[in-house]
């Protein structure tokens, strides 16, 4: 598998979504612009295909645009295919490469769910805006001690762990231990 082409053509197709998820709304770049907080410049850069955007950006785009996250991904993943989750699947960075994510399930309608694996390497703190009032994320801690703060509470989940949030709150998950975090969360929108 070349990698560096794989990546490059699922940047390039996270551009084609989004361009063609603007459209479809009839908005303009400076719409989108205003609805996400991202600027012009970046959201043409990355609906070209020549930016790579963060998973924070994703998140804001998704936000603004009241969209799924994965329905950026628009995966073609086959049913009944397996896929080797690390070697198949291009994965999404945070502005520092220290939370890695891949989208296994991307947004269905019909199940209104998507199902994130989250790897976020020691010394990692990502902070994550306030998703829609009725969005939940149902949290499975499958390596490490991931710490959780939904609001002003603070959670401890060390692996094997799990936990259901509202996430109509701000909320983060830090990884202060020494090896990596790995969990998977299960958002229903």
């Amino acid at each position: 598998m070349n990698v560096e082409r794989n990546s490059n053509n699922e940047i390039k197709k996270i551009g084609r979504v989004l361009k063609k998820i603007r459209l479809d709304q009839n908005l303009t770049l400076d719409n989108v612009s205003d609805m996400t907080n991202v600027s012009k410049t970046m959201l043409g850069q990355i609906e070209r295909g020549v930016s790579i955007p963060t998973v924070s950006v994703l998140w804001k785009i998704a936000k603004g645009m009241k969209i799924s996250l994965s329905s950026l991904f628009n995966d073609d993943t086959q049913e009944y295919e397996v896929t080797n989750i690390k070697k198949d699947l291009q994965p999404v960075f945070d502005e520092k490469s220290k939370m890695i994510l891949y989208n296994v399930f991307p947004f269905n309608p019909v199940n209104g769910f998507e199902y994130l694996y989250i790897i976020l390497q020691p010394n990692t703190i990502h902070h994550a805006e306030a998703h829609r009032n009725y969005v939940e994320e149902y949290i499975v801690v499958t390596q490490g001690t991931l710490t959780l703060t939904v609001g002003i509470q603070h959670f401890i989940l060390e692996a094997p762990s799990k936990i259901k949030f509202q996430a109509n709150v701000p909320h983060s998950y830090a990884n202060y231990g020494e090896i990596d975090v790995i969990f998977q969360n299960i958002m229903k929108y």
